[in-house]
């Protein structure tokens, strides 16, 4: 085993090498790398043009079952810090491996230090540590990068492709690519086996030959010279029939009275609003709720004004190697090979908008990577700004600094008009005729069918195209599936049935690692092993036939060079996972994060919820609970008080704290959780004792124990949210200002959202309910008192934010430039207290999380 290990980890390194090479020459600043450093902690070094060591790397490998801690890192850390060259070069301690509780404490450590703060560092170093080891690891960092030699060769050889000089075909490219980088691979391995230092270097010169590109960038691919391009491909993609999504500022809450505008005063498509301001940006939005649809949108509709937004998909995304995927981003409007330096300089323009698409759908470690990489020029202010695109708010906001208050945007459901609009175009193109009347009454027929789902483009897309050759299916995972096999029909695609397994097998491992996505290399293994899986139980299953079927109706695709496979939508990733463990050819994952909220409720649509499923997703994402209850019919046995009992300790705040069931005379069951009893059925007189003195939940007589459990969640929720009839509140204390008033009334409101989060958010899941509530400061300019018809009012322009700053306006409300604010009145933001507001805002959230209404009385 050791042996496999040792080639793995020379082979890995090598590629790497290679890629820093590479890197080299589209950084005017360096001259030569050397391959095995001249100290045992450096195995990469890249030294400037004068020869002075500019960055230094150690590459190290780890099996999947072994982590990364503590002490090894600190050992290799401190063995670096010691030597001569740290006083001014950067280290990295680059691994394919993951880290452990403590080597994440380590790497967290660092990026403290890198952004000033050395505590967490010198807690971990200990006493006795010379100055001097904290100005080295100010600038050292933990690197995590998983892709496998082939990836990163792979993507080695895009970078070159975009420095070749143009060649015949894309094949010839290709072919010309890959014999350059086998060159520089094997002039590495002869370069590293020297017992010289000096003979260790490779110059830029040197490089350049051994690839056969230019030594420097060419003029023709800087990015002055690429802008004006970009922007002219980027404008011809415009497609004025697409309906356009809309989003919402949650810093802009009161929408029933308020209306939101631009500081300019026009009136803008709401997704142009993401444009807005200087700092980075947050759009987040359930799957299918149109959130690429918006990214594209907004990059065309920028470059019609001459501003550029660059989309790039973060499944192509390199750790280190944010320059790249920008490069890919420019190369998929441009339709030809874009060096990563010029994504670089592109990275570097205060003018340019970088959306990264899937922020919060790659893998922990990889999102890691990039955070660490953002944080720098986000902190800063310098450079592209950044707009982060995902499902979870929480996941997205934790990759951008702390130190910055980045605007937050959800996505908007499809509102009636607009599904009405969908059924015109859709009918119009295939040639039929179409008046409003007929399409409100199919959009009736698809919302009757779809019921809260029908907000949700995708959904509604797909069960239009159902509707005129079979009839929508209800549920969502009869729709995914009959409209899979509406694919593989058109496309004549066959053995769909061993595909939609086999993918699924495939997907439900990739989400074990946070993630839908895989190179060409993995995706063959992966898929090779759900072949293997299909075999076993007597299925016929070849991998090329399976591949080559899933290609042709469309179920997968490959981005960019590497040919990254990619699920046509993410959400089809998790219907055929969760269908997979639904029939038993995957077993369900030993614990689950934010992104595995939709195969778990696709796999409990399918197949029901039992008792594991149930207690999976209660510790691991309990708002995700309320929906998957609507699926637990399991009928309630002798043990059911104590399963809910159980389930309950997940849910709620509200610790150890028995259940009683009791059946009533028409089949349905009063659950209750009375104090200092035990968990147990009772009869119904003495339920209803009970009840006297405690909330209880009645729930129907098919209801599953998870049912039971998140109903009586429920009437806790509402117990600690209801607040206590209060008369409005004085609107201003003697000698008080209106602003005075304001930032009190506000402060007040968000100590109180932040007291109930902690005290109504599942164990271990305040964050997750803390960031759907978002931020609770206020920047409020008040104007001067008006009059209309009916009363006087003040009018306020708002925004909320981290901080608390109110003002009042000497000249009538005014706002800064470029960004979204809100318009209501002082007396509308004091009307409510503090206390009744914190619980509307609060409730609002959880609904969010969980399902629409839940929390109505």
């Amino acid at each position: 085993m050791s042996g496999v290990d040792t080639v793995r980890g020379i082979a890995y390194q090598q590629a790497q090498g290679v890629l820093e090479a590479i890197g080299l020459l589209e950084d005017p600043t360096l001259g030569s790398v050397r391959v095995e450093g001249t100290d045992d902690a450096v195995d990469i070094e890249l030294l400037t043009r004068d020869g002075t060591l500019h960055h230094a790397i150690q590459v190290k490998v780890r099996a999947l079952d072994y982590t990364w801690g503590e002490s090894a890192l600190l050992a290799v850390l401190k063995r670096w810090a010691m030597l001569p060259d740290a006083a001014h070069a950067s280290f990295e301690f680059l691994t394919d491996g993951r880290l452990g509780p403590s080597g994440q404490r380590v790497q967290q450590a660092l990026e403290a230090a890198a952004e000033g703060s050395t505590g967490p560092l010198a807690e971990l170093l200990g006493v006795g540590i010379d100055e001097s080891v904290y100005i080295a690891l100010g600038k050292a960092r933990i690197r995590q990068d998983p892709y496998n030699t082939s990836a990163l060769l792979a993507r080695a050889e895009r970078q070159v492709a975009a420095m070749l000089p143009s060649a015949r075909t894309e094949e010839d490219l290709r072919e010309q690519a890959t014999k350059a980088v086998d060159r520089l691979f094997r002039a590495l391995f002869d370069f590293a086996s020297n017992p010289e230092p000096q003979l260790r270097k490779m110059d830029r010169q040197l490089i350049a030959d051994l690839l056969g590109v230019p030594a420097e960038q060419s003029p023709a691919q800087r990015w002055s010279a690429v802008r004006e391009r970009y922007l002219e491909a980027a404008r011809s993609y415009i497609d004025h029939d697409v309906i356009v999504p809309a989003v919402t500022s949650i810093q802009v809450r009161d929408t029933s009275v308020l209306r939101q505008h631009t500081s300019d005063g026009g009136q803008k498509l709401r997704v142009g609003e993401l444009l807005g301001g200087s700092g980075p940006v947050v759009l987040a939005g359930r799957t299918g709720a149109g959130k690429s649809t918006a990214a594209c949108i907004l990059r065309q509709q920028a470059a019609a004004d001459g501003k550029v937004v660059i989309m790039a998909h973060a499944e192509s995304y390199l750790p280190g190697r944010l320059g790249a995927l920008t490069a890919d981003g420019l190369a998929a409007v441009l339709n030809e090979a874009c060096p990563t330096a010029t994504g670089d300089q592109a990275l570097s323009d205060s003018n340019v908008t970088l959306v990264i698409d899937g922020a919060a759908e790659i893998a922990e470690p990889t999102r890691r990577a990039m955070q660490q990489e953002l944080l720098a020029s986000v902190s800063a202010g310098h450079g592209a700004r950044i707009v982060l695109v995902g499902r979870d708010m929480a996941a997205i906001r934790a990759m951008l600094p702390t130190s910055v208050s980045p605007e937050m945007y959800r996505m908007v459901p499809l509102e009636y008009e607009r599904r009405v609009e969908l059924v015109e175009r859709a009918t119009t193109a295939n040639g039929r005729s179409c008046t409003p009347h007929m399409a409100r009454a199919v959009v009736t027929t698809l919302d009757k069918t779809l019921g809260d789902a029908a907000g949700n483009p995708l959904l509604f897309s797909m069960a239009m195209a159902l509707l005129d050759e079979q009839g929508v299916p209800r549920g969502r995972a009869g729709l995914y599936r009959a409209f899979i096999e509406q694919l593989a029909a058109r496309s004549g695609a066959t053995a769909i049935s061993a595909v939609r397994t086999a993918l699924g097998i495939v997907y439900a491992r990739l989400l074990n690692d946070g993630r839908r996505y895989a190179d060409v290399y993995e995706w063959h293994h992966l898929l090779s092993q759900a072949a293997s899986t299909l075999r076993s139980v007597g299925l016929p299953a070849d991998v090329s036939a399976l591949d080559e079927a899933a290609r042709r109706c469309g179920l997968i695709t490959s981005l960019g060079w590497e040919q990254t496979v990619v699920p046509m939508h993410d959400s089809f990733a998790d219907y055929l996972a969760g269908a997979a463990h639904a029939s038993g050819a995957e077993p369900l994952p030993r614990g689950l994060s934010a992104g595995d909220d939709q195969r778990m409720l696709f796999c409990a649509e399918i197949r029901g919820v039992d008792e594991a499923t149930a207690a999976l997703v209660v510790r691991d994402l309990p708002f995700t609970a309320v929906a998957l209850a609507g699926h637990d019919r399991r009928r309630l046995g002798q043990e059911a008080p104590h399963e809910v009992a159980a389930l309950l300790r997940h849910l709620s705040s509200a610790q150890d704290q028995a259940v009683v069931m009791s059946r009533l005379k028409d089949g349905r069951v009063l659950a209750l959780r009375p104090s200092g009893a035990e968990s147990a059925w009772v009869d119904e007189a003495r339920a209803f004792e009970l009840a006297q003195t405690r909330h209880a939940a009645v729930v129907d007589k098919d209801a599953g124990p998870l049912a039971v459990a998140t109903r009586l969640w429920r009437q806790e929720m509402l117990t600690r949210l209801r607040q206590p009839a209060t008369l409005a509140p004085r609107r201003s204390e003697p000698g008080q200002t209106a602003a005075e008033a304001l930032a009190r009334h506000t402060e007040q409101t968000a100590l109180v959202v932040h007291q109930l989060i902690d005290f109504v958010a599942p164990p271990g899941h305040a964050a997750a309910l803390r960031a759907q509530v978002g931020p609770q400061g206020l920047r409020a300019v008040i104007g001067h008192p008006q009059q209309d018809t009916l009363s006087m009012y003040t009018p306020v322009d708002y925004q909320h934010g981290d901080d608390t700053v109110v003002v009042e306006a000497s000249d009538g409300p005014s706002f800064p430039p470029g960004e979204t604010w809100g318009c209501t009145t002082l007396e509308h933001l004091l009307d409510s207290p503090p206390t009744a507001m914190a619980a509307q805002r609060v409730r609002e959230a959880i609904e969010a999380l969980t399902t629409g209404s839940w929390l109505a009385p």
